[in-house]
């Protein structure tokens, strides 16, 4: 039976256009969730005697990825099982509004302010006014994808237009900006302190301490930056939703 004598709309011929962003960027969310325990487990075993405000982040954010990753497994199911072939329950974003935009502000949010927090001290809280640049930076990305998450929702389907794609650029130029910001700043003070302290306590311990920082954060701004170009380079299209995604 054809889609038109079924009732249901018609498949359109870039239809990988739209699903493979979104199943991509799923799969690889699902498969980074496995290295998040694994990272979990190395910080519970590693560092027992942290302090409890470091925990409670660590394991809050552990306990919203979590949340993040079953609603995303809750829209495979929706638009790829329950609603095979119908384009219907495609435009609906179904959770999507929720658990990509908003869950991503909000883990987005509190990495980027507990890196500035160590920026602040590792500067001896002389870059304060990196600091501002980065907190008001990444408060107008959280804002815009909080902002997007709730229109879509509200319409309940993929909106498209001016809004959302103002707010799209604005979530990514965020997020991206943020994340350079930190890298630059964290790489810069964390090798200025192995400069100044090398020889007092172990140069190794810092020089690890260094390649972990930038790896993560280097790491982090380049799918950012990808997120950002895609949305350059084929407006219009739902490829950026695939980095943004795995973020």
């Amino acid at each position: 039976m054809s889609a038109s004598e079924s009732g249901l709309p018609p498949i359109p011929p870039n239809i990988t256009h739209i699903t493979a962003p979104i199943l991509l960027g799923i799969l690889w969310n699902w498969c980074l969730y496995g290295t998040l325990v694994v990272q979990l487990y190395v910080y519970s075993y590693n560092f027992p005697d942290d302090t409890r405000p470091f925990k409670l982040l660590v394991y809050g954010i552990f306990l919203i990825e979590t949340l993040q990753t079953a609603l995303s497994g809750a829209d495979v199911y929706y638009w790829f099982i329950s609603g095979y072939g119908n384009l219907n329950h495609l435009a609906s974003p179904y959770a999507m509004s929720f658990d990509i935009p908003v869950i991503g502000a909000v883990v987005s949010l509190s990495v980027q302010f507990f890196f500035v927090y160590r920026i602040w001290v590792l500067s001896g809280k002389t870059s304060w006014w990196l600091c501002l640049i980065i907190c008001l930076s990444s408060i107008v990305g959280a804002i815009a994808a909080f902002t997007g998450g709730i229109y879509t929702h509200i319409h309940s389907r993929f909106a498209s237009g001016n809004l959302l794609t103002v707010l799209a650029n604005i979530w990514l130029i965020g997020n991206t900006l943020s994340d350079l910001l930190i890298a630059s700043a964290m790489i810069y003070h964390l090798q200025k302190r192995r400069r100044d302290l090398g020889g007092l306590i172990g140069d190794h311990a810092l020089l690890r301490i260094v390649r972990v920082v930038v790896e993560s954060n280097i790491l982090t701004t380049t799918v950012s930056i990808v997120s950002l170009l895609m949305v350059v380079i084929f407006p219009g299209e739902a490829y950026y939703i695939c980095p943004k995604i795995i973020l």
